[in-house]
């Protein structure tokens, strides 16, 4: 006879975020019914509709414009574990895209760089919890690169260009990061 396990539950999520998730979902409803109040349904939804669509439009500019910035910024010898240039203003065009009208005023504010200020502190808390992730930083060791063939294999066989005693070399070079338009 074999003995089987109940299966566990999953995990929660720490009571401050579960917290922090109903309390937005309660502010959501209550601004969304609170301006259904005033202005009426129709409007309401044309709102809701117009600020989903200036986010998405936003995050198309807002994002060439950052990852531009960001580009360059690297390219220049920048360090990557800094905050990257326009990064609010690309949260805060996500923003606008979500749903709720809470959610847009956070979205708004992160646009215009005089309130960015409320959110720096935020940013940093959350970065400063980050773990950090290099990439590279190790010894290069130049090389380059000879095509294995295998003996047996026909497409070099009796090729001209692959005599048997030296082997295929690419000289491409390296390669260099799209620069763009």
């Amino acid at each position: 006879m074999t003995h089987q396990h109940p299966p566990q539950a999953p995990k929660r999520a720490p009571f401050a975020l579960r917290l922090a998730l109903a309390v937005w979902i309660v502010a959501e409803a209550a601004a969304f019914f609170g301006l259904a109040y005033l202005v009426g349904f129709f409007y309401t939804f044309l709102i809701f509709a117009g600020t989903t669509a200036l986010g998405v439009a936003l995050v198309g500019h807002v994002g060439r414009k950052s990852f531009r910035a960001a580009r360059d910024y690297l390219n220049s010898g920048g360090d990557p574990s800094r905050e990257p240039p326009n990064g609010y203003a690309l949260a805060g065009a996500f923003c606008l895209i979500i749903p709720g009208f809470v959610t847009d005023l956070v979205g708004l504010l992160l646009l215009f760089p005089p309130t960015r200020f409320i959110f720096r502190g935020l940013g940093r808390w959350i970065a400063a919890r980050t773990p950090v992730m290099r990439f590279g930083g190790g010894d290069v060791i130049d090389g380059e690169v000879i095509a294995e063939r295998d003996a047996a294999d026909p497409r070099f066989a009796d090729d001209p260009r692959f005599p048997e005693d030296e082997p295929r070399r690419y000289d491409n070079g390296p390669r260099s990061i799209d620069q763009g338009p």
